[in-house]
Parts: C-alpha cells; sequence; structure tokens
C-alpha cells in the first residue's frame, strides 16, 4: 500500500524501509511503474524506519531529520538490572544476498555513506560493484569482506530481516549468534551520544566594531541561551548531556572566557553572564553551542540589501503564497483541551467520566467491533486512527476496517501513506494523525488538497515552529498538548519478560515496552505537558490529550498540569 502510495503522489522510485522481508520487497517491487530501491550495507535502526522520536525526545536532535544521536546504542538497565546494550543493531551487510534482492524485483541497492571517510566508499562500493558484475564468489568470502567494512563500529553483521527472522539483531545477542559467518568483535559504543572532536584553534585577535550578548542560564532539565545582537535576539535552549569524561568537557564560564577573546561573524562578545559557571558541557555540546550563537549572528548583521534577489516562477509563488488561516483554528494553546486520544478498550469506562467537546480519536480498533465503539460513544465525535506502522500481513484487516469506516461516514485518521491510500480508495472521510506530522503550512496544505481535512503539528516542533505553522495554517489543525508518544516501534523480537518492565539510560532516559498491534513500542514512563503552557500566537482547531498508555485515562485527563513538566522540544531548537 506505501509504494502504490508513492507511484499514486508521482515517484518513480522507492527506497524500501531496512525491515522487510524477501516477500514484501517482492510484494512493493510488483507495483505497476515503481522501482524500489533497498539497502544492503551499512547501519541498522531498532525502530522501524522513520519512526522514532527517541533522538528528539532526549535532546532535540531528530532521528527522521538525519540528526540522531544514537541513544539507542548506549547501555540500559532493565528493572534496575543491567543489561548490556539490547537496543543495539547490527549492521546490515547482504553482499551474498544480491541475487535474492534480483529475483525479488530489486532496481537499485543503497549502501548508507554517511559520515564515511572516502577509503570506506571506495572499499563498499568496489566490493558491491564486484559481487554485482563478477562470476559467482564464495558467499563466505564475500561476508569476510563485508565485515571488514564493519570494523569501525564493532559491531556483527546481520541481514536476518531479509529471511523475516527477527531474534538476536541486537548487541545483548553478541556472541551468541555466529551463524551468519561473523565472529563478534568486542563491543564499541559510542558515549556521550556521539561527543565530537575538541574544537580546533581561532584566531584570539578580535577587530570587531559590532558586539553581541549571551546569556547562558542552566536550569534543572536543559540549558536556556539568549543571544542579543543589533536589536535581535534569539533564544533557544540545549539539553543537560551527562558528563563521563570531565577533563574534555568545556565549563560554561570558561567558555564566555574563551568566547569573548575571538571573534564571531565580525562581532565580540560584549557582556556574558550565566547563573553557573561551573556547569560543565560535553566537547559535541560546546561546538554545537558555538555554531548556534555564529548562525545568529550571522542573521543578525546580514544586511537586507546584501539577500540574493531571484526570481520564482508564478506557479511556485502560487505554492509559496501564505494562506489565510483557517477559521477553525480558533483555540490558542492554554485553552481546555477539546479532544482525547484512546485505546478502544479504554473507551467505555473514559466516557462515563468524561465526554471530550472535540471528541475521541481511537486506536486499536478491530473491523469487527466499530458499531460497538460507536453506539458506546453515541453523540461525541469519533475518528478511528489507522496504525502508524503496518505490513503486508496486516493489510486486509486495515482495509476492512477502512471500507467500514467509509460505509458508516466515519473519519479515519491516517498515519502513513498505506493508509492515505486506502482511504482515498474507499472515499472514507480523512484526517491525518501524528504519523504524518505536519512541520510547515506547505505540507499542511498539500494534504489538504490530497483529501486530508485536517493535520497533525508534529510533536517534534518547537514553539517558533508551532507559532509559523498556525499563523497561515489553511486546514484545520491538532496539536497534541499531553502524552507518552511512541518514541520507538520496533520489529525485533521482544524478550516477553522485558515487555512492561522500566529501561533507563545513565542520562535518566525511562522507557516503557509494550505490545501494541504485533508490534513492540516504547513509550516513555512520564508524559510531556504542555496544558500549563499559554501562548495566545498558536491558533489551532483541537487541542489533544494523547492518553494511550496512560496508567489512569480519566485521572489523567483531569490531571491540574504542572508548569514545570517536561514540555519535549517547545523551548528547545529542532534539529
Amino acid at each position: 500500500a506505501d509504494a502504490a502510495a508513492a507511484g499514486q503522489l508521482g515517484a518513480a522510485r522507492a527506497v524500501l524501509a531496512r525491515e522487510l522481508s524477501l516477500a514484501e520487497i517482492a510484494a512493493a517491487s510488483a507495483v505497476p511503474g515503481l522501482r524500489t530501491e533497498v539497502f544492503v550495507q551499512g547501519a541498522l535502526c531498532y525502530s522501524v524506519s522513520g519512526r522514532c522520536l527517541l533522538s528528539s525526545w532526549v535532546g532535540g536532535r531528530s532521528g527522521n531529520r538525519g540528526a540522531c544521536t544514537s541513544p539507542c546504542r548506549v547501555p540500559w538497565s532493565v528493572a534496575g538490572e543491567s543489561a548490556g546494550t539490547p537496543l543495539s543493531m547490527r549492521d546490515l551487510a547482504a553482499v551474498h544476498r544480491l541475487d535474492d534482492l534480483r529475483r525479488a524485483g530489486v532496481a537499485a541497492l543503497k549502501i548508507e555513506g554517511r559520515l564515511k571517510n572516502a577509503d570506506w566508499v571506495r572499499r563498499a562500493v568496489g566490493l558491491y560493484r564486484r559481487a554485482l558484475d563478477g562470476p559467482a564468489r564464495d558467499p563466505q568470502v564475500l561476508l569476510g569482506e563485508a565485515a571488514a567494512l564493519g570494523d569501525y563500529t564493532g559491531r556483527t553483521m546481520t541481514c536476518a530481516y531479509l529471511d523475516a527472522r527477527r531474534e538476536e539483531l541486537t548487541g545483548a545477542a553478541a556472541g551468541r549468534a555466529a551463524a551468519e559467518g561473523f565472529s563478534p568483535p568486542e563491543a564499541n559504543e559510542p558515549e556521550d551520544y556521539g561527543e565530537s572532536p575538541e574544537p580546533s584553534d581561532q584566531p584570539t585577535s578580535i577587530a570587531a566594531a559590532a558586539t553581541y550578548d549571551l546569556d547562558i542560564s542552566v536550569g534543572p532539565r536543559s540549558v536556556e541561551c539568549r543571544c542579543t545582537c543589533g536589536g535581535r535576539t534569539e533564544t533557544w535552549t540545549i539539553p543537560k548531556t551527562v558528563v563521563r569524561r570531565a577533563h574534555k568537557a568545556v565549563a560554561v564560564g570558561s567558555l564566555l572566557e574563551h568566547l569573548a577573546t575571538i571573534p564571531l561573524q565580525g562581532c565580540r562578545l560584549d557582556r556574558g553572564t550565566t547563573n553557573d559557571p561551573e556547569f560543565l558541557l560535553v566537547a559535541r555540546a560546546s561546538n554545537a553551542l558555538v555554531d548556534r550563537i555564529s548562525a545568529a549572528l550571522r542573521l543578525a548583521r546580514k544586511p537586507a540589501d546584501d539577500l540574493v534577489r531571484i526570481v520564482l516562477p508564478k506557479s511556485v509563488l502560487t505554492v509559496l503564497d501564505k494562506s489565510p488561516r483557517h477559521p477553525e483554528n480558533h483555540r490558542s494553546l492554554g485553552d481546555p483541551p477539546d479532544r482525547a486520544r484512546l485505546e478502544a478498550s479504554a473507551v467505555a469506562a473514559f466516557l462515563q467520566e468524561v465526554r471530550p467537546e472535540g471528541g475521541l480519536i481511537v486506536e486499536g480498533v478491530l473491523p469487527g467491533r466499530l458499531d460497538r465503539l460507536l453506539a458506546a460513544c453515541g453523540r461525541v465525535p469519533v475518528v478511528v486512527a489507522l496504525p502508524q506502522v503496518f505490513f503486508d500481513e496486516d493489510l486486509p484487516a486495515v482495509r476492512d476496517l477502512v471500507g467500514q469506516c467509509a460505509r458508516a461516514g466515519v473519519t479515519v485518521e491516517v498515519n502513513s501513506w498505506g493508509a492515505w491510500h486506502l482511504a482515498r480508495q474507499s472515499g472514507a472521510p480523512m484526517e491525518s494523525g501524528p504519523g504524518l506530522p505536519v512541520l510547515n503550512t506547505l505540507a499542511a496544505r498539500s494534504l489538504g488538497e490530497l483529501g486530508i481535512r485536517g493535520v497533525t503539528l508534529s510533536p517534534e516542533a518547537d514553539r517558533r515552529q508551532y507559532e509559523d505553522m498556525t499563523a497561515y495554517c489553511s486546514v484545520p489543525c491538532s496539536l497534541v498538548v499531553f502524552g507518552r508518544p511512541p518514541l520507538m516501534t520496533t520489529r525485533v523480537r521482544v524478550p516477553d519478560e522485558h515487555l512492561g518492565k522500566l529501561f533507563a539510560d545513565r542520562r535518566g532516559t525511562r522507557l516503557i515496552p509494550r505490545r501494541e498491534r504485533g508490534l513492540v513500542v516504547y513509550r516513555p514512563e512520564s508524559p510531556f505537558d504542555l496544558r500549563a503552557t499559554a501562548n495566545d500566537r498558536i491558533h489551532v482547531a483541537h487541542l489533544v490529550v494523547d492518553l494511550v498508555g496512560s496508567p489512569d485515562p480519566v485521572g489523567e485527563w483531569y490531571d491540574r498540569p504542572q508548569r514545570k513538566a517536561f514540555r519535549f522540544n517547545y523551548d528547545r531548537s529542532l534539529a
């Protein structure tokens, strides 16, 4: 369904998720008019491709936007006991399976070359070129060469997903599975979530007339930065990071002293202040902070007449034109929530206490239970949420549910392009949910043009993005103001004894896995909460309280919001 949607949207080629089996790859490759591309060498994600919020949750760096800091690869404890690296995936190597991929109809192979040096890319491309063009070679010889490509990570190799095998795929399994032709090397997992090298020496002379002020305020959960130059003020937050190598870290006071000796964008630091000069930043965080200051100064100092003027075609201008805000977007952040998101099993008990004005979004509805759900809801509006992730084996049930909703006139929430394709075929009314998140007004408008009557703003967005999006959003939009979002959704086989248990890392991230519709979903132990946040520059049609995974849906709906609650990326700048 996803591949068919890609073709309908005009794509000539689709890159398939790395979690697919050969049979699923063959099904996608059989979609008429669409060519498929498949990853064959590189890293694997623990979460289903494109469905991970963990890096964004712990530090505002979105894996879905290419900025993942790999927080899954660090050691974790389970129920208070050390568990090694149960979320750190092995690396992918499929050089010995190219004939299988060819028979499955794959048109192109993809090698993950990000963050690799030129020599690695040369060796990887050369290996696959020889495997494609040369005579048949011993698979073990090919695997041996591929293993050498993984030396930089210290992780064993696998192609188990191709055979629909989902066991022994992570670091916790290292040493038990040499059946794939590799002996497990010593683990070499990153610390401090990808710490960068120390910054290089910079000029120490100052020849700048312009000045800027910088304040770095260390709070209980994050560090707030405020940079003022030329009447323009930029504010942002960075996460507090665990410092395990203090000799490589930089104290905030020392950083301010260093900034006072160097020019940035032709500006010198006039006033640098902080409430905690001894607070330590890992090198990666301090480098990123200097980069962010430099970017803020560059924007502040750029004269308007220095901007490059480009004459755009009328068709492009039409697309970029700012539309008036939809009249249904009249609620402001800080108003009482009007919608609840629930699991189907929790609806009846919830409605005995609460009947939200904006209705319910219901997950986990089975095709044969729609009539019972509608009867329980009565006059309360219902939106049936389709799953964010489903595979070919799930298609009959999803298609059946969508057809029933269409016949009953019930709106479905589409959370993937495959779900959009099925809903469009059936004629069911559609909204888009967190699985098709919106980060700009063009995306919202485009979804509206594809038949979607309402959109959901990305839970990853920050304050400024929410303000910018809702100022000109031409379709009704929803903002989730409370919830435990699915941080990872995985196809990896998770031991039953781990389900429902607390996963924790040394940084304080706390997750609880549970089975949801055949997959395992990791949700945070504690929710984010924007209900106590007031902002009359954010205008939406619905303010949604997500109670999926809640231990007490009614109690949490009525909970008094805390002003010091975790607010996800609202106070950060999404990277």
